[in-house]
């Protein structure tokens, strides 16, 4: 009797589970629902629930009951129907930032970078989270990018290739200049990478941008990507401004309240007399008394010269330790032997500290396009050598109607070839209105300057003379311009770009 009670209690239990499990309504609890022993495996597609109350199941699943579907790689976003290869912004392991920072705006669509105290530095871009992409099916690069209002970049920060054959690396085919535009406004830029980096390759990795030449200037990045067409850039970034058009609005012109800085200055300029006689042949130039080497390549090297020793310099500067005040009348004399062609290769003097903190006047300034023969820096009056007889004097300006810092120079002739031999340069400033340069004890332009006090452009801060006046040997006028950027400090530097240059003799005094 007793085992017959047990059956039919059995009996009747699993009834009752039979019951519970039956897909009827469940009452929710206080308690949490039972869950089976064995997980129930998701089916192929979600139930189709269409109570108003959320449905409550006992039943715990192993998985979601729909696979999610793959992060897109390409075009995210925007553009979805373009294959492109995109960089992902909002990861910051898809950028690195040399001496900045670099956020994404509040409204999360652009990328903002914002130059550290030196300015003038770069950023590095990696395409598809490192992997990159091949350029023989990809052949553009593009990215819509906005520039501070009267901003610039230096020539020396360039666009860099860096892919399978190498970089960022100096040599020729490597880089492209871009022009940017400083008007705070958006612009597309469209770069062919066959046309811009020849010597590149195929194997894209990552993209090496400038930043903004002025410490605290902002260059910003809207989207970066390497595209199939020049057609289908046009189409990602129609959509782009269709989603966020009402955002990327140019911003209006600053209201900049101009407050002189002042520099360093020394009262006067050391007596200075160098001839590196004492230096060895083949060596590496390095600094020396009342002399600074800032290096770049640290390609320069000193030369034989006639039983003696010259410096040869490439990728390097050699400038006079301090600015001296205005005022101050100078002379400076050294031989030159022009050695190659290429980018830069000069003298530049009379520059303000604002430009240029680094000294590194070997590099291009981005001041003319195409880049090329001005040296870094953006005032003072350069000399550089294009070859043969020819010299190209200029001065940095600014440019209203481009919203940017420029140039005005002219080629001059000289009686001499610099290719064949040295000949002496002689700088005579009385300090406070005429240069005079002289080459071979022969006057051969003079500079006359006025107008001290602030220039146009909003991002400088120091007293330039704005009124230039260059005439040649004869008294013929060769330039004039009322927007100079030429310093009322004393200075000078020697340098060379992609371009072999030879000093000797230096000697600097006051007058």
């Amino acid at each position: 009797m007793k085992k017959l009670i047990s059956i039919l209690i059995a009996l009747a239990v699993l009834v009752c589970l039979a019951a519970c499990s039956n897909g009827g309504v469940n009452t929710p609890t206080d308690a949490p629902q039972g869950a089976t022993e064995e997980p129930q495996k998701a089916t192929d597609k979600p139930a189709d629930n269409k109570t108003d109350e959320p449905a409550v199941t006992d039943v715990v699943t192993e998985a979601p009951t729909k696979e999610p579907e793959p992060t897109p790689t390409k075009a995210p976003e925007v553009g979805a129907d373009i294959d492109a290869v995109m960089v992902d912004l909002t990861g910051e392991e898809n950028y690195i930032v040399h001496g900045g920072e670099a956020a994404m705006d509040e409204g999360g669509i652009w990328l903002s970078i914002i130059s550290g105290a030196g300015g003038g530095d770069n950023v590095v871009f990696s395409f598809d989270d490192g992997l990159g992409f091949d350029a023989s099916e990809y052949p553009y690069i593009a990215f819509k990018y906005r520039l501070g209002y009267g901003e610039g970049v230096k020539g020396a920060n360039h666009l860099y290739s860096i892919t399978g054959a190498g970089g960022p690396s100096p040599s020729n085919g490597m880089y492209y200049h871009l022009d940017y535009i400083g008007d705070r406004d958006w612009h597309t830029a469209i770069i062919e990478l066959a046309t811009a980096f020849p010597a590149a390759g195929t194997e894209w990795i990552q993209l090496r941008t400038p930043t903004a030449d002025n410490p605290g200037g902002e260059l910003a990045y809207a989207w970066i990507g390497a595209f199939k067409s020049a057609e289908d850039v046009e189409k990602y970034d129609a959509a782009f401004n269709e989603k966020y058009g009402d955002k990327l609005v140019k911003a209006e012109k600053p209201q900049v309240e101009k407050k002189q800085s002042v520099p360093d200055v020394s009262d006067a300029f050391d007596d200075v007399l160098i001839d590196f006689e004492d230096m060895d042949e083949g060596a590496n130039v390095t600094s020396m008394d009342f002399m600074t080497y800032v290096g770049g390549l640290n390609n320069s090297t000193y030369v034989e010269r006639d039983g003696g020793i010259a410096a040869e310099m490439q990728f390097d500067a050699l400038s006079y330790y301090e600015m001296v005040k205005s005022g101050v009348a100078y002379t400076a004399s050294f031989d030159v032997m022009n050695c190659s062609g290429g980018l830069f290769g000069g003298f530049i003097f009379n520059w303000g500290d604002e430009g240029n903190t680094s000294r590194n006047f070997f590099e291009d300034s981005g001041l003319q396009t195409p880049p090329g023969l001005m040296c870094s820096g953006a005032s003072g009056c350069g000399f550089s050598f294009a070859g043969g007889n020819k010299v190209i004097v200029y001065v940095p300006v600014w440019d209203e109607d481009a919203i940017k810092l420029s140039l005005v120079s002219v080629t001059i002739e000289a009686p001499v070839d610099f290719d064949a031999g040295y000949n002496t340069f002689r700088i005579e400033d009385n300090g406070t209105s005429k240069v005079e340069v002289f080459l071979n004890d022969a006057l051969f332009v003079t500079i006359e300057y006025s107008g001290e006090g602030f220039n146009d452009a909003p991002t400088m801060m120091e007293y330039y003379y704005n009124n230039i006046r260059i005439t040649g040997s004869d008294g013929t006028e060769l330039l004039k311009t009322e927007k100079a950027l030429f310093s009322i400090y004393k200075s000078i530097a020697f340098a060379g770009r992609a371009h072999r240059v030879r000093f000797d003799n230096i000697k600097i005094s006051n007058k």
